[in-house]
């Protein structure tokens, strides 16, 4: 606990250590609160007189984007976010959520209602609207709020007026009112992974009128494979034809003029390797008193 002018919060320490003004530094724990003001040492939360919760913050790391070479700050890849939110108790809470990206303006809160033991949820769709910055990868923080006024929450939307919510009591015990949790993907394929399909021909040429075919490839039995798609008619013959003028930079007329024939050919599928990564984690609830 650290006391700021006339405001408190309660998070963790970014330090082991602290200095409280004076020639002496002393350790800090869980159990301690640290007056920089009048420079002593209070007692622990419960113990703590007129003071009241102002108000409750959740604020979860975003990544949304892409990064195609390697100019970092992550590997080349895929990047996108999920906040999930559970409310988990037995009455609606409203929230207020906005999106602070990485040395940028914060956005216009937005309200969002949870009902009684549900949950919702935010992803990358949902921030990167409200971002004016536009980068191929985004980095920020979303802020959720749970705004409290003398120790009450707005709890209860009035069925009869939604613009008002009836209020419930809050204390500095029942601060958890939500789990809070943070969902990263990343995957270095730009797509999902899908089946392919190769065509494998095995050919010999006949005769070559060109001269631009090597003759130790002439009558051999040879192989080539192509990319195929499912539920299309090919001409392997055809195909063929288009590798050799390619590869051997064949006029029309020249390879018009090769015979080549199709001994065997078959279907090959493949899978990519699906690069794809993970990764979770649950954020405690920080608590500013007034």
């Amino acid at each position: 606990m650290t006391q700021i002018d006339t405001g408190y919060i309660w998070g963790q320490a970014l330090d082991s250590k602290i200095n409280n003004g004076t020639d002496t530094t002393r350790h800090t724990n869980n159990t301690v609160l640290l007056d920089t003001i009048s420079k002593f040492q209070s007692p622990v939360l419960p113990d703590l007189k007129n003071v009241s919760i102002k108000t409750i913050t959740y604020t979860p790391k975003f990544l949304c984007g892409n990064v195609s070479s390697n100019e970092g700050p992550v590997r080349p890849g895929h990047y996108d976010t999920d906040v999930s939110i559970l409310n988990k108790q037995d009455y609606p809470i409203k929230i207020f959520w906005n999106v602070i990206p990485n040395d940028g303006n914060s956005s216009n809160s937005i309200i969002k209602v949870l009902d009684p033991e549900s949950s919702s949820g935010i992803t990358c769709k949902d921030i990167l609207p409200l971002v004016t910055i536009r980068q191929n990868l985004l980095e920020g923080f979303v802020l959720l709020s749970l705004p409290i006024n003398d120790e009450m929450i707005s709890a209860f939307p009035d069925p009869n007026n939604p613009q008002v919510s009836i209020l419930r009591s809050v204390n500095e015990q029942q601060t958890n009112l939500i789990d809070v949790q943070v969902f990263y993907t990343a995957n270095a394929l730009p797509q999902l992974p899908s089946e392919m399909l190769f065509s494998k021909i095995d050919f010999r040429i006949l005769n070559d009128s060109s001269g631009k075919i090597p003759k130790a490839l002439l009558g051999k039995v040879l192989e080539v494979s192509l990319v195929s798609s499912t539920n299309q008619i090919y001409d392997q013959i055809s195909r063929v034809n288009s590798v050799l003028k390619e590869r051997f930079s064949l006029s029309d007329s020249e390879i018009n003029a090769i015979s080549i024939k199709i001994e065997d050919s078959s279907i090959d599928a493949l899978y990519p390797p699906d690069d794809h990564a993970i990764s979770s984690s649950r954020l405690s609830p920080n608590i500013y008193l007034k």
